[in-house]
């Protein structure tokens, strides 16, 4: 049980939602989910967040129906002590598998954008240290994080202004020119950019009246949605189809036309402020992972955490090449959209089951 001390209030859920969702993919999912929808694709983020606003609610139903128990112990009492251990530690992996992705991404847009010389373990060994005093620490320092995480960049939203005197309403005509389920396969691309939801399952327990917190959550991911659908609506007036086709970080491009008189290159305070988004994204993953494999095997929370980042550390070194890059992103959104649209759906009803089965044994 969670001491009142060490818990937050309701309205956190906002930044630790928004926090999670808002990563590495606002630089460049607009020419991914463009792959089926087309110039259409901007309704697929629409259906995608009002999916996972969906999911937002089948998990409060579940950790609500548990009395605000975390997932390894939903897992526990759904399953049992051993399979509801290894679904947990599988749990614990994907946390460990996205963070490893975001991070890896962020480090290749600094390699190709700022610094093309800079090592990665070199890299690592500024960012490692910051992230483990965040994740080592109270929860409080984590929702501090996210705080700031969703608001300081808040700033480059207007920057996207900028673009329109140079776009063209005529890329996005006709709407609604592509089928609902060439939206939908969008919207499945989309899915790695809001997935970071799932971390609601570990942190629940550290809200004050938790139950109050849902409308705050769904706000956030609302919030989150409408900067995906602004962000994707200005790249496909300024770009055409053809040009997104060959362009892999659509954001940075509008970035780089903005002209300043004391400012050449814009993107790179782009790519420098967007470290203060990368960085809660990375720690909440990496707390959620250590936070539930804590719960689990009863390990240290601090022994638990150096040895994830130990992991991270050497994934994020063997891990290099564009190619690969793309394909361990690709892989964790088939595996996100996996866990969220088929895994929670079937646990809720699972745990629902087992509920009412223990209740008319007893």
């Amino acid at each position: 049980m969670v001491k009142v001390k060490n818990q937050v209030p309701a309205l956190m859920v906002f930044f630790l939602i928004s926090a999670a969702q808002l990563g590495v993919g606002v630089l460049g999912f607009q020419s991914v989910i463009n792959k089926y929808a087309g110039h259409d694709a901007w309704i697929s983020v629409i259906v995608a967040g009002l999916g996972f606003n969906i999911i937002i609610w089948i998990m409060y139903r579940i950790l609500q129906n548990n009395d605000g128990a975390e997932i390894v112990s939903i897992h526990k009492f759904t399953y049992g002590k051993w399979l509801g251990g290894i679904l947990s530690f599988i749990f614990s992996m994907y946390l460990i598998l996205t963070s490893v992705v975001v991070l890896r991404t962020y480090i290749e847009i600094i390699q190709v954008w700022m610094f093309p010389y800079v090592k990665v373990w070199a890299l690592l060994l500024l960012l490692i240290p910051l992230i483990y005093y965040i994740i080592s620490g109270e929860f409080r320092i984590i929702v501090g994080v996210c705080f700031f995480g969703v608001l300081y960049p808040f700033f480059l939203i207007f920057t996207l202004f900028y673009p329109l005197k140079y776009s063209n309403l005529t890329n996005i005509l006709p709407i609604l020119d592509h089928s609902f389920t060439e939206i939908l396969q969008s919207s499945s691309l989309a899915i790695f950019s809001f997935m970071g939801v799932s971390t609601l399952l570990v942190f629940y327990p550290f809200i004050r009246e938790s139950r109050k917190s849902q409308k705050f959550a769904h706000i956030g991911n609302i919030y989150t949605t409408f900067l995906y659908v602004f962000i994707c609506l200005v790249s496909y007036i300024y770009y055409n189809q053809s040009e997104l086709q060959y362009i892999l970080w659509a954001t940075l491009g509008l970035w780089k036309i903005i002209e300043m008189p004391f400012l050449a290159r814009f993107e790179y305070v782009g790519i420098a402020t967007l470290f203060f988004s990368i960085l809660p994204n990375v720690a909440l993953y990496l707390w959620a992972s250590t936070r539930s494999l804590h719960n689990l095997f009863g390990i240290s929370h601090k022994k638990i955490a150096v040895f994830l980042l130990v992991i991270v550390y050497i994934a994020c070194i063997i891990t290099g090449g564009r190619e690969f890059i793309s394909f361990i992103n690709n892989m964790t959104g088939k595996i996100g959209g996996i866990l969220l649209f088929g895994y929670i759906p079937i646990l809720f009803l699972i745990n629902l089951i087992r509920r009412k089965v223990k209740r008319n044994a007893s």
